[in-house]
């Protein structure tokens, strides 16, 4: 076996702590992977890696040698970029991890055209809501809307996300319509739960500055498309990012209420694990996402 492509697969189950993961990422056989750490401990005379039923476990030898190989694969395709630049084509499969809601809204749509720019590089897409471990899961790039957790990773702005605040047009004959940010307390508002303060919403006025209110509510999601539906349904009013509720606007399911008063806009940020080389296929993606993303 290739001990190059043997060192990546070891690299690849050490952060993964799962030959299984490995084998479904890297379209191999379990067994396959297995052998590729079997040959590995054949060539250094040594056991790499303890494994049960139910863990996997670095050996001394094993953590000494992950490290170098951590190095030795940087070190590789860091020569390869720098001495090929300009002649070697992006390739490979680039495993991507966004929102539904931004995935399906805003990269979805503009694929055609990088996978015509690109055409040796494949994308896997992964569509979750949640903050994942892209080391250990295997992803190259993240793509993350909102304030950014202190971490190792390493983040690039791509874009703005403004945002709106929106209600049915069924809530506002019902309920009546807010005026000013204060008026929201008399309202039911709809929580994105994964925010770090839900009920807590910021906004910003040219005329009477930044200002926030604790507003209260009986639903709160974990998906920006159910806060969407609910509030299409009246349930409530919601503050939404302006791309995903914009057909909806359009279509007069939706409309735009307090628009002297916008909600605080968020970042929108590429995030890639820290590494001296950063992967050809990853750099092609940021420059494209770049270009497509408002500023």
């Amino acid at each position: 076996m290739d001990v190059m492509h043997s060192m990546a697969v070891f690299r690849r189950v050490v952060e993964a702590k799962n030959f299984s993961a490995v084998a479904r990422e890297t379209n191999m056989s379990q067994s396959t992977v297995s052998k590729h750490i079997a040959a590995l401990e054949e060539r250094l005379g040594t056991k790499l890696l303890n494994r049960s039923t139910r863990s996997l476990k670095l050996t001394e030898a094993g953590k000494e040698y992950y490290h170098h190989c951590i190095r030795i694969l940087n070190d590789f395709h860091e020569a390869e970029a720098s001495v090929g630049k300009g002649k070697i084509k992006p390739t490979g499969t680039l495993r991507i991890s966004t929102s539904a809601a931004f995935g399906k809204t805003c990269l979805l749509p503009n694929l055609k055209e990088f996978f015509t720019a690109y055409p040796d590089i494949d994308i896997d897409l992964l569509f979750d809501d949640h903050y994942i471990d892209l080391v250990k899961e295997g992803i190259d790039l993240a793509i993350r809307i909102g304030p950014l957790a202190d971490s190792s990773l390493i983040a690039r702005k791509i874009g703005t996300s403004p945002r709106v605040v929106v209600a049915s047009p069924d809530y506002l004959v019902k309920h009546g319509r807010p005026k000013k940010p204060a008026d929201l307390e008399k309202h039911d508002c709809l929580f994105y739960s994964l925010q770090k303060s839900p009920d807590l919403w910021y906004f910003n006025s040219t005329q009477e500055g930044d200002e926030s209110i604790r507003v209260s509510g009986r639903l709160k999601a974990s998906s920006p498309d159910a806060i969407c539906d609910a509030t299409i349904e009246g349930l409530g009013i919601s503050v939404l990012c302006e791309w995903f509720a914009k057909k909806h606007i359009q279509q007069g399911k939706l409309k735009v209420i307090l628009p002297d008063y916008r909600p605080t806009a968020y970042d929108i940020h590429a995030v890639y694990p820290e590494r001296r080389f950063v992967p050809q296929k990853v750099k092609r993606m940021i420059e494209f996402l770049g270009n497509k993303v408002d500023k």
